[in-house]
């Protein structure tokens, strides 16, 4: 904004400086802005200190505040009763000048109804955008897939198990949305081993019988090639084609894959992110199912789409993620998307006892190992690095593993971790998975997409160094299957009070959605899930957690306006920034 007013009036105060600087400042003492009062700390700035900071913002909010046009509909401040934005903002910054309570409380209790108005004003900008995205992605046509009797009864003959109910509910709402001829864009979460795998299975059988391809992508090879082992055996008698494209196919073997999969003779793709290279072309691609979402950024997203037929259909987006996401983070970083949730387990798996132990108790574990496995079980150990280092003090894998077999010197040791060639990582785990290995030592490497119902004992070292929802991920390696399982959490010497209650709600419950919520509580939403680089969006005066019931309301408030006419509620000025939103997939 240029305003030769605000220019002179930095100009005069940077040159106060100056002369401060030279010692003409001491008259300046009992600054009424910096004594006595609750006082603003700014970010540091070049040639500006902070108490012309002060002196400046003040000057500014006094002269222009009034004059700063409100961004918010004035029906949208009418509901919640909120303050005008000169209020708030001059609240904000000097507490009482707009009477207001004269102290920092309310402030940081995030009770003051000056902060709310920021904070709401922010959440409903963010809202609108996402809405309207939503509804520039209903004008646009894609594959009606809809199934009769005898495609029922084909989808029902490729399932090996009954159905869950919560799996029927969710198959059903992809049903309605395939159904609708406008693009799906649904998130489907659940708990480790709630069964998403099948629903998608399910939906891409649904596809391939209505005469469209599907594409499935995962994060790592390794999950990619579980999700193969899964779906070749699933498919095994349907009559449809699955491939995977990884990086590890190459030459004529890939070849032949393409141009298979370029005159659709391929129904179902799993891969990574060779999905997104050229020239993987797709005859007529009808859905799109991503696991492990937070993994991938929007422009991945976008990039897989674009590989759809050239006859203006969007194909269908199904995302997945086993990190269960709480419901105040889905209202933003999934916020254009359906949610659908399995809340339910399948028959066969059983609660793991959690218990959280100092290290030295680790002979203890190592002794509840070895008589696991002279019962017929097998054991996972974790560890955080793969090599030792001078700057983190945690256990590695590649020195662990010593102690493992000295402690175990019956039990057949394997290890993996990502530095391990691919071809021997595979041979290592499906060694392990053939109950020809008794213990596996790991990095982080299995914390999706290993199946291994004998697995029965979990064993995570320096336990402190991992989040919640990692932890709960790793935790559900075992009780896969019908035995009695069990994880223990070690950690480490230095671990502090606040790592070792926060470990405590993993032996109060095995709830996904309860200890991802405890994560972002804790460590806020881009490292609670990873996702600081995938989108999560980082708001200037929100807090997503401390917040949510404004981001509620702000949600409910933006369809309201986009209701009651969406053109003359883009021409506020807060809903025109926020219709500068990335269009995104």
């Amino acid at each position: 904004m240029e305003n030769p007013q605000i220019e002179e009036l930095i100009e005069d105060f940077l040159e106060g400086e100056e002369g401060k600087a030279a010692g003409e400042g001491a008259r300046r003492v009992a600054d009424p802005l910096s004594v006595g009062r609750v006082v603003p700390i700014y970010r540091k700035l070049p040639a500006l200190t902070p108490r012309a900071r002060r002196t400046l913002v003040f000057h500014l909010l006094r002269d222009f505040a009034d004059r700063l046009p409100e961004r918010m509909p004035p029906s949208s401040r009418e509901g919640p009763k909120l303050p005008s934005l000169s209020e708030s903002l001059r609240e904000a910054h000097f507490p009482g000048s707009a009477g207001g309570p004269a102290d920092a409380e309310p402030w940081t209790e995030r009770t003051s109804p000056y902060l709310h108005r920021l904070v709401y004003e922010e959440f409903l900008e963010f809202q609108v955008g996402l809405q309207r995205r939503r509804r520039a992605r209903a004008a646009d046509p894609a594959p009606v897939l809809a199934a009769d009797d005898t495609i029922r009864a084909r989808l029902k003959a490729l399932l090996p198990f009954a159905l869950t109910g919560a799996q029927k509910r969710v198959i059903r709402e992809i049903g309605e949305d395939f159904r609708r001829g406008t693009p799906m864009r649904r998130l489907l979460q659940g708990d480790v081993g709630s069964g998403k795998t099948i629903v998608a299975v399910l939906s891409a059988a649904l596809a391939a019988a209505c005469g469209y391809q599907t594409a499935l992508m995962a994060p790592t090879e390794i999950l990619a090639e579980q999700h193969a082992a899964t779906i070749f055996r699933l498919l095994a008698k349907s009559g449809l084609v699955p491939a995977l494209l990884t990086g590890r196919v190459k030459g004529k073997a890939r070849a032949a894959l393409l141009d298979q999969l370029a005159g659709g003779r391929i129904n179902l793709l799993v891969g990574t992110h060779a999905l997104l290279e050229n020239p993987v072309e797709f005859l007529r691609l009808g859905l799109i199912v991503i696991d492990e979402q937070h993994r991938f950024g929007v422009a991945q997203r976008t990039a897989l789409s674009a590989k759809a037929d050239d006859t203006g259909r969007k194909p269908h987006l199904l995302v997945m993620s086993a990190t269960p996401i709480p419901r105040s983070l889905a209202l933003t970083l999934y916020g254009d998307l359906d949610v659908s949730t399995l809340d339910e387990k399948p028959p066969g798996r059983t609660p793991v006892v959690t218990r959280v132990l100092p290290e030295f108790e680790r002979g203890g574990a190592f002794r509840e190992i070895e008589a696991e496995i002279r019962a017929g079980g097998q054991a996972y150990v974790v560890v955080p690095l793969i090599e030792e280092s001078d700057k983190i003090e945690a256990r590695a894998v590649e020195k662990h593993v010593g102690e493992i077999r000295r402690a175990l010197p019956a039990s057949r040791v394997g290890v993996v971790h990502g530095r391990i060639p691919p071809e021997e990582r595979e041979r290592t785990m499906g060694e392990f998975a053939a109950g020809r290995l008794d213990v596996l030592a790991a990095t982080t490497v299995i914390e999706v997409g290993v199946d291994v119902p004998n697995a029965s004992y979990m064993l995570i070292e320096n336990a402190e160094r991992f989040g919640l929802a990692q932890l709960h991920q790793l935790r559900g390696r075992v009780g896969r299957g019908r035995r009695k399982s069990r994880c223990v959490l070690l950690f480490g010497t230095k671990a502090s009070p606040e790592s070792r209650e926060r470990l405590a709600v993993l032996e109060k419950t095995d709830d996904g959605f309860v200890v991802a919520e405890e994560d972002l509580r804790r460590r806020g939403p881009g490292d609670a899930l990873g996702t600081r680089q995938s989108g999560v969006p980082l708001f200037r005066v929100g807090d997503l957690v401390r917040d949510v019931a404004w981001m509620k309301r702000a949600r409910d408030e933006a369809s309201r306006l986009l209701a009651v006419n969406a053109d003359t509620a883009f021409r506020a000025p807060l809903l025109l920034r926020a219709a500068d939103l990335p269009a995104g997939d």
